[in-house]
């Protein structure tokens, strides 16, 4: 499914983010909050499953019980993506119970927060590291889920309009002049959860992909010594 307007959510519902470089966990109950959640700075490779599995105690409900999975596709941290969606996939086998699949946008989650909070700072545009030369970039405009796009970085040095940086990987390159960084909030997606296009039901996990990965071919050539 794509293109449409957020289903409901089958309660109780789980939440998996690690697109920051840090870990997210949480449970969302009956009554559309939070029944329990969890945040973690460690590696998502040895502090995921340790934090899901405290989030659904604290929350008293195990994962056999969970209806749906709620995650975000990207972009960010591959490796925190990749074992979120790889565990998802996992506990979708474990429990074939009929289990709904949504997944959200980290740069849209943050556009939609900040439209919220500081109407008057947008029209703006919001970018986070892609790779070198490159960034993931979101026009923020009030009230729209606009897409993600590339945008190299010679770009941005023209731009007029307020620019916003969202750290969330090992960068390759320092933030754009004149960005104002800001910080990511997972734990804020109760409160827009019901905005028209933020959730889109997928009947298997898929991530963000900006596009596909070009690759220079290698010419082998005798080597040949120079004088």
């Amino acid at each position: 499914m794509s293109d449409c307007e957020n289903a409901p959510i089958q309660p109780p519902a789980l939440v998996l983010d690690a697109s920051a470089g840090s870990i997210f966990v949480g449970v969302i109950g009956e009554d559309g909050t939070w029944l329990a959640y969890q945040q973690s700075t460690a590696n998502a490779l040895e502090g995921l499953f340790p934090a899901v599995d405290a989030c659904l105690q604290a929350a008293g409900r195990p994962l056999d019980l969970i209806r749906s999975y709620i995650y975000s596709e990207g972009p960010g941290s591959v490796l925190g993506l990749r074992l979120c969606a790889m565990a998802i996939e996992t506990w979708a086998r474990i429990h074939p119970h009929d289990c709904r699949l949504y997944r959200y946008n980290s740069l849209q989650l943050t556009s939609l927060l900040v439209g919220r909070d500081h109407p008057e700072a947008i029209p703006a545009l919001l970018v986070s590291d892609w790779k070198k030369g490159v960034w993931h970039s979101l026009q923020m405009d009030p009230g729209k889920t606009n897409p993600v796009e590339p945008i190299a970085s010679a770009a941005l040095s023209g731009l007029k309009q307020p620019l916003y940086h969202l750290p969330q990987r090992k960068g390759w390159q320092a933030p754009p002049p004149r960005a104002r960084t800001l910080v990511y909030q997972p734990e804020r997606l109760i409160e827009i959860l019901d905005t028209p296009f933020l959730l889109e039901e997928t009947d298997s996990v898929q991530l963000f992909t900006a596009g596909a990965n070009t690759f220079q071919r290698w010419t082998p050539e005798r080597h040949r010594a120079t004088h």
